[in-house]
């Protein structure tokens, strides 16, 4: 079962902006353009094994948003994951602050 927070719709907006942002910086990622948003410290991955990667997260990220508790709840926990795997596997810093963002507001309901 959903926690449903008094701020959702705002969470539910920065976690879609923030998986938009990931899956525009995961395409420039792969077609090799320059992108100072992208941060890779998993040198070892190969750059298509990473796309994979952080499009299944990106990809989860957007269910949670819009599916809340269909594959993963709505949760500021899950979405505090999400947002750093997110930047983990190459979506970008800045969808990765959206993420947190979104699940900070939840932490502080909750609190």
């Amino acid at each position: 079962m959903a926690k449903h927070y008094k701020n959702e719709k705002i969470m539910k907006f920065l976690t879609i902006l923030g998986a938009l942002i990931g899956l525009v910086t995961l395409i420039l990622y792969i077609l090799g353009l320059e992108n100072y948003g992208f941060v890779n410290p998993v040198l070892a991955l190969d750059r298509v094994f990473n796309f994979i990667i952080g499009l299944v997260i990106v990809f989860l990220t957007f269910l949670v948003a819009l599916k809340p508790d269909k594959p993963l709840p709505f949760h500021w926990l899950v979405l505090f994951l999400l947002g750093v795997f997110l930047v983990i596997f190459g979506a970008g810093i800045i969808s990765c602050v959206l993420v947190i963002i979104a699940s900070l507001i939840g932490l502080l309901e909750s609190i």
